[in-house]
Protein backbone atom coordinates (compact mmCIF):
# COMPACT_ATOMS: atom_id res chain seq x y z
CA UNK A 1 0.00 0.00 0.00
CA UNK A 2 0.87 3.64 -0.51
CA UNK A 3 -0.75 6.93 0.47
CA UNK A 4 -1.48 9.84 -0.95
CA UNK A 5 -2.38 13.21 1.37
CA UNK A 6 -4.17 15.81 -1.11
CA UNK A 7 -4.95 18.97 0.13
CA UNK A 8 -8.05 21.06 -1.57
CA UNK A 9 -7.94 24.87 -3.26
CA UNK A 10 -9.43 27.79 -2.63
CA UNK A 11 -12.88 26.81 -3.89
CA UNK A 12 -13.42 23.89 -1.05
CA UNK A 13 -14.18 26.77 1.99
CA UNK A 14 -17.32 25.96 3.55
CA UNK A 15 -18.60 28.51 6.68
CA UNK A 16 -18.41 26.23 9.86
CA UNK A 17 -16.42 23.57 8.09
CA UNK A 18 -14.71 22.82 11.16
CA UNK A 19 -17.92 23.41 13.93
CA UNK A 20 -17.94 19.20 14.57
CA UNK A 21 -13.59 19.66 15.68
CA UNK A 22 -14.36 22.40 17.79
CA UNK A 23 -13.00 20.74 20.98
CA UNK A 24 -10.46 18.73 18.98
CA UNK A 25 -6.60 19.22 20.27
CA UNK A 26 -5.70 18.94 16.73
CA UNK A 27 -7.58 22.62 16.49
CA UNK A 28 -4.46 24.07 18.64
CA UNK A 29 -3.26 23.95 15.16
CA UNK A 30 -5.16 27.37 14.45
CA UNK A 31 -2.90 29.61 16.79
CA UNK A 32 -0.21 28.95 15.02
CA UNK A 33 -1.76 29.97 11.72
CA UNK A 34 -3.54 33.13 12.99
CA UNK A 35 0.39 33.99 14.39
CA UNK A 36 1.54 33.09 10.76
CA UNK A 37 -1.73 35.33 8.67
CA UNK A 38 -1.31 37.96 11.53
CA UNK A 39 -4.91 37.96 12.57
CA UNK A 40 -7.15 35.34 14.27
CA UNK A 41 -8.44 33.04 11.54
CA UNK A 42 -11.10 31.62 13.54
CA UNK A 43 -12.92 34.30 12.02
CA UNK A 44 -12.42 33.62 8.67
CA UNK A 45 -13.72 30.12 9.11
CA UNK A 46 -17.56 30.77 10.30
CA UNK A 47 -17.42 33.50 7.50
CA UNK A 48 -19.69 33.01 5.05
CA UNK A 49 -18.89 35.73 2.96
CA UNK A 50 -15.02 34.28 3.08
CA UNK A 51 -15.16 31.99 0.28
CA UNK A 52 -15.71 35.12 -2.47
CA UNK A 53 -12.38 36.68 -0.67
CA UNK A 54 -9.59 35.41 -2.16
CA UNK A 55 -7.80 37.33 0.79
CA UNK A 56 -9.91 35.72 3.70
CA UNK A 57 -10.87 32.12 1.80
CA UNK A 58 -6.85 31.11 0.85
CA UNK A 59 -6.08 31.22 5.03
CA UNK A 60 -9.29 29.84 5.99
CA UNK A 61 -9.54 26.81 3.77
CA UNK A 62 -5.61 26.11 4.68
CA UNK A 63 -6.14 26.53 7.88
CA UNK A 64 -9.32 24.16 8.06
CA UNK A 65 -7.06 21.36 6.25
CA UNK A 66 -4.28 21.65 8.46
CA UNK A 67 -6.80 20.86 11.44
CA UNK A 68 -7.72 17.75 9.45
CA UNK A 69 -3.98 17.44 8.76
CA UNK A 70 -2.61 17.29 12.07
CA UNK A 71 -5.41 15.01 13.84
CA UNK A 72 -4.72 12.24 11.22
CA UNK A 73 -0.85 12.58 11.95
CA UNK A 74 -1.67 12.69 15.71
CA UNK A 75 -3.68 9.62 15.29
CA UNK A 76 -0.60 7.29 13.39
CA UNK A 77 -1.98 8.19 9.47
CA UNK A 78 1.33 9.33 7.47
CA UNK A 79 1.80 10.11 3.60
CA UNK A 80 3.96 8.43 1.16
CA UNK A 81 3.33 11.60 -1.01
CA UNK A 82 1.54 14.73 -1.25
CA UNK A 83 -0.22 16.84 -3.59
CA UNK A 84 -2.29 20.34 -3.77
CA UNK A 85 -4.83 21.78 -6.01
CA UNK A 86 -3.77 25.43 -6.64
CA UNK A 87 -3.71 26.92 -2.94
CA UNK A 88 -3.48 23.31 -1.43
CA UNK A 89 -0.25 23.01 -2.73
CA UNK A 90 1.08 25.62 -0.20
CA UNK A 91 -0.80 23.12 2.48
CA UNK A 92 0.85 20.28 0.85
CA UNK A 93 4.44 22.19 1.20
CA UNK A 94 3.73 22.36 5.25
CA UNK A 95 2.55 18.85 5.34
CA UNK A 96 5.57 17.37 3.68
CA UNK A 97 8.08 19.30 6.03
CA UNK A 98 9.01 21.83 3.24
CA UNK A 99 7.64 24.75 5.24
CA UNK A 100 6.89 25.09 9.07
CA UNK A 101 2.81 26.08 9.58
CA UNK A 102 3.93 29.52 10.26
CA UNK A 103 5.91 30.14 7.27
CA UNK A 104 3.59 28.62 5.34
CA UNK A 105 0.75 30.36 7.06
CA UNK A 106 2.45 33.75 6.03
CA UNK A 107 3.20 32.64 3.08
CA UNK A 108 -0.60 31.34 1.93
CA UNK A 109 -1.46 34.97 3.50
CA UNK A 110 0.29 37.07 1.20
CA UNK A 111 -0.84 35.06 -1.86
CA UNK A 112 -4.35 35.56 -1.19
CA UNK A 113 -3.87 39.28 -0.69
CA UNK A 114 -1.68 39.58 -3.46
CA UNK A 115 -3.63 37.49 -5.80
CA UNK A 116 -6.84 39.70 -4.64
CA UNK A 117 -5.29 42.75 -5.31
CA UNK A 118 -4.57 41.69 -9.08
CA UNK A 119 -8.18 40.62 -9.08
CA UNK A 120 -8.62 44.71 -8.78
CA UNK A 121 -6.22 45.25 -11.41
CA UNK A 122 -7.24 43.14 -14.42
CA UNK A 123 -10.79 42.09 -13.85
CA UNK A 124 -11.42 38.26 -14.84
CA UNK A 125 -13.57 35.05 -13.92
CA UNK A 126 -13.50 31.58 -14.51
CA UNK A 127 -15.86 28.90 -15.91
CA UNK A 128 -16.28 25.01 -15.74
CA UNK A 129 -16.29 23.64 -19.15
CA UNK A 130 -17.78 20.28 -18.82
CA UNK A 131 -18.56 17.34 -21.14
CA UNK A 132 -15.95 18.14 -23.24
CA UNK A 133 -12.21 16.86 -23.61
CA UNK A 134 -9.00 18.89 -22.70
CA UNK A 135 -7.89 19.10 -26.56
CA UNK A 136 -11.31 20.18 -27.51
CA UNK A 137 -10.88 23.16 -25.07
CA UNK A 138 -7.94 23.74 -26.12
CA UNK A 139 -9.70 24.33 -29.57
CA UNK A 140 -12.34 26.60 -28.06
CA UNK A 141 -9.90 28.44 -25.92
CA UNK A 142 -7.62 28.58 -29.36
CA UNK A 143 -10.41 30.91 -30.88
CA UNK A 144 -11.09 33.26 -28.26
CA UNK A 145 -8.35 36.00 -27.07
CA UNK A 146 -7.37 36.27 -23.74
CA UNK A 147 -9.01 33.15 -22.85
CA UNK A 148 -6.73 30.28 -21.06
CA UNK A 149 -6.68 26.96 -19.52
CA UNK A 150 -6.90 27.26 -15.68
CA UNK A 151 -7.93 24.13 -14.65
CA UNK A 152 -7.57 20.86 -15.73
CA UNK A 153 -9.06 18.75 -12.92
CA UNK A 154 -11.03 15.44 -14.41
CA UNK A 155 -12.02 13.64 -17.81
CA UNK A 156 -14.78 15.88 -18.35
CA UNK A 157 -14.13 19.23 -16.50
CA UNK A 158 -11.73 22.15 -17.80
CA UNK A 159 -11.55 25.14 -16.11
CA UNK A 160 -10.90 28.22 -18.23
CA UNK A 161 -10.45 31.79 -17.12
CA UNK A 162 -9.78 34.91 -18.60
CA UNK A 163 -11.52 38.66 -18.82
CA UNK A 164 -15.19 38.52 -18.11
CA UNK A 165 -15.98 39.32 -22.20
CA UNK A 166 -14.09 36.45 -23.57
CA UNK A 167 -15.59 33.96 -20.56
CA UNK A 168 -18.79 34.71 -21.55
CA UNK A 169 -18.24 33.99 -25.11
CA UNK A 170 -17.00 30.49 -24.38
CA UNK A 171 -20.22 29.40 -23.49
CA UNK A 172 -22.01 29.75 -27.03
CA UNK A 173 -18.99 27.78 -28.46
CA UNK A 174 -18.90 25.03 -25.35
CA UNK A 175 -22.82 24.58 -26.04
CA UNK A 176 -22.27 24.34 -30.14
CA UNK A 177 -19.40 21.29 -29.30
CA UNK A 178 -21.80 19.26 -27.24
CA UNK A 179 -20.63 21.03 -23.83
CA UNK A 180 -21.40 23.34 -21.19
CA UNK A 181 -19.50 26.34 -19.78
CA UNK A 182 -20.74 26.87 -15.97
CA UNK A 183 -19.70 29.73 -14.41
CA UNK A 184 -17.33 29.94 -11.37
CA UNK A 185 -18.12 32.15 -8.33
CA UNK A 186 -14.45 33.55 -7.90
CA UNK A 187 -13.07 37.15 -7.58
CA UNK A 188 -10.76 36.63 -10.77
CA UNK A 189 -8.88 34.51 -13.39
CA UNK A 190 -6.81 32.51 -11.54
CA UNK A 191 -3.98 30.93 -13.23
CA UNK A 192 -3.43 33.37 -15.95
CA UNK A 193 -2.01 35.99 -16.93
CA UNK A 194 -4.26 38.51 -15.03
CA UNK A 195 -2.36 37.15 -11.64
CA UNK A 196 1.28 38.65 -12.67
CA UNK A 197 0.98 41.58 -10.17
CA UNK A 198 0.75 38.73 -7.75
CA UNK A 199 4.36 37.13 -8.57
CA UNK A 200 6.64 39.80 -7.17
CA UNK A 201 4.89 39.58 -3.67
CA UNK A 202 4.87 36.13 -3.70
CA UNK A 203 7.99 35.33 -4.90
CA UNK A 204 9.44 38.22 -2.31
CA UNK A 205 7.85 36.34 0.69
CA UNK A 206 9.44 33.08 -0.71
CA UNK A 207 13.02 34.41 -0.74
CA UNK A 208 12.16 35.44 2.56
CA UNK A 209 11.05 32.79 4.19
CA UNK A 210 13.11 29.18 5.34
CA UNK A 211 12.00 26.19 3.18
CA UNK A 212 13.62 22.74 3.76
CA UNK A 213 13.84 19.42 1.35
CA UNK A 214 10.25 17.72 1.92
CA UNK A 215 10.49 14.56 4.15
CA UNK A 216 8.01 13.30 1.42
CA UNK A 217 7.67 14.56 -2.56
CA UNK A 218 5.57 17.13 -2.86
CA UNK A 219 3.71 16.70 -6.77
CA UNK A 220 3.49 19.45 -8.44
CA UNK A 221 0.46 20.53 -10.25
CA UNK A 222 2.50 23.08 -12.60
CA UNK A 223 5.12 21.01 -13.32
CA UNK A 224 3.28 17.18 -12.14
CA UNK A 225 6.83 16.03 -11.22
CA UNK A 226 8.11 15.12 -7.76
CA UNK A 227 10.13 17.45 -5.85
CA UNK A 228 12.17 16.55 -3.12
CA UNK A 229 14.14 19.54 -2.58
CA UNK A 230 13.14 22.95 -1.65
CA UNK A 231 14.07 24.91 -5.05
CA UNK A 232 11.99 22.91 -7.03
CA UNK A 233 9.17 23.45 -4.43
CA UNK A 234 9.67 26.60 -4.28
CA UNK A 235 10.00 26.98 -8.14
CA UNK A 236 6.87 25.31 -8.66
CA UNK A 237 4.34 27.71 -6.05
CA UNK A 238 5.81 30.25 -7.43
CA UNK A 239 5.27 29.03 -11.28
CA UNK A 240 1.82 27.69 -9.79
CA UNK A 241 0.28 31.42 -9.87
CA UNK A 242 0.49 31.34 -13.53
CA UNK A 243 0.49 28.41 -14.62
CA UNK A 244 -2.70 26.07 -15.05
CA UNK A 245 -3.19 23.50 -12.38
CA UNK A 246 -2.73 20.05 -14.13
CA UNK A 247 -4.67 17.93 -11.63
CA UNK A 248 -5.99 15.21 -14.15
CA UNK A 249 -2.04 14.33 -14.45
CA UNK A 250 -0.88 14.72 -11.12
CA UNK A 251 -4.12 12.04 -10.22
CA UNK A 252 -2.18 9.53 -12.54
CA UNK A 253 1.22 10.49 -11.50
CA UNK A 254 0.07 9.71 -8.01
CA UNK A 255 -1.00 5.90 -10.01
CA UNK A 256 2.25 6.21 -11.55
CA UNK A 257 4.30 7.00 -7.61
CA UNK A 258 2.26 3.67 -6.74
CA UNK A 259 -0.28 5.05 -4.55
CA UNK A 260 -3.07 3.08 -3.80
CA UNK A 261 -5.14 4.86 -1.20
CA UNK A 262 -6.00 8.47 -1.42
CA UNK A 263 -7.06 10.79 1.42
CA UNK A 264 -8.43 14.24 0.48
CA UNK A 265 -7.57 16.46 3.93
CA UNK A 266 -9.76 19.17 4.33
CA UNK A 267 -13.10 20.14 3.95
CA UNK A 268 -15.99 19.45 0.72
CA UNK A 269 -14.88 16.49 -0.79
CA UNK A 270 -14.44 17.80 -4.29
CA UNK A 271 -11.14 16.52 -5.13
CA UNK A 272 -12.20 13.04 -3.80
CA UNK A 273 -15.17 13.57 -6.27
CA UNK A 274 -12.40 14.07 -8.95
CA UNK A 275 -10.03 10.72 -8.24
CA UNK A 276 -13.25 8.19 -8.25
CA UNK A 277 -14.11 10.23 -11.67
CA UNK A 278 -9.97 10.17 -12.70
CA UNK A 279 -8.22 7.42 -10.66
CA UNK A 280 -10.65 4.91 -9.89
CA UNK A 281 -9.15 1.62 -8.64
CA UNK A 282 -7.60 4.03 -6.08
CA UNK A 283 -9.45 3.63 -2.89
CA UNK A 284 -10.50 7.36 -1.66
CA UNK A 285 -10.80 8.50 1.99
CA UNK A 286 -12.42 11.85 3.23
CA UNK A 287 -12.32 13.10 6.74
CA UNK A 288 -15.44 15.79 7.26
CA UNK A 289 -15.15 15.03 11.55
CA UNK A 290 -13.82 13.65 14.11
CA UNK A 291 -15.61 10.37 13.91
CA UNK A 292 -14.05 9.65 10.40
CA UNK A 293 -10.71 9.39 11.65
CA UNK A 294 -10.71 6.03 13.52
CA UNK A 295 -12.34 4.43 10.02
CA UNK A 296 -9.46 6.03 7.93
CA UNK A 297 -6.68 5.65 9.61
CA UNK A 298 -7.46 1.80 10.37
CA UNK A 299 -7.80 1.97 6.41
CA UNK A 300 -4.26 3.22 6.28
CA UNK A 301 -3.22 0.91 8.72
CA UNK A 302 -1.05 -1.82 6.62
CA UNK A 303 0.56 0.96 4.75
CA UNK A 304 2.40 2.24 7.77
CA UNK A 305 3.25 -0.99 8.79
CA UNK A 306 4.77 -1.48 5.63
CA UNK A 307 6.69 1.54 6.47
CA UNK A 308 7.66 0.20 9.44
CA UNK A 309 8.88 -3.00 8.40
Amino acid sequence: MSTAFVFPGQGSHRAGALEAWTDHPACSILDTVSEGIGRDVRGLLDDPEAGARTADAQPAIMASSLVVWRALTDAGAAPDVVAGHSLGEYTAAIAAGALSVRDGSALVAARGSAMGEACAVNPGTMAAVVKLSPDAVEVLVDGIDELVVANDNAPGQVVVAGPPHAVEAVKEQARAAGGRALPLDVEGAFHSPAMEPAVDRVAEVLRRGSLEDPTVPVISGAAVRANRDAGAVSEDLLAGLLAPVRWREVQLALVEHGVTDLVEVGPGGVLAGLAKRTIPDVTVHTVEAPDDLDAVVNALQPATDDRSA
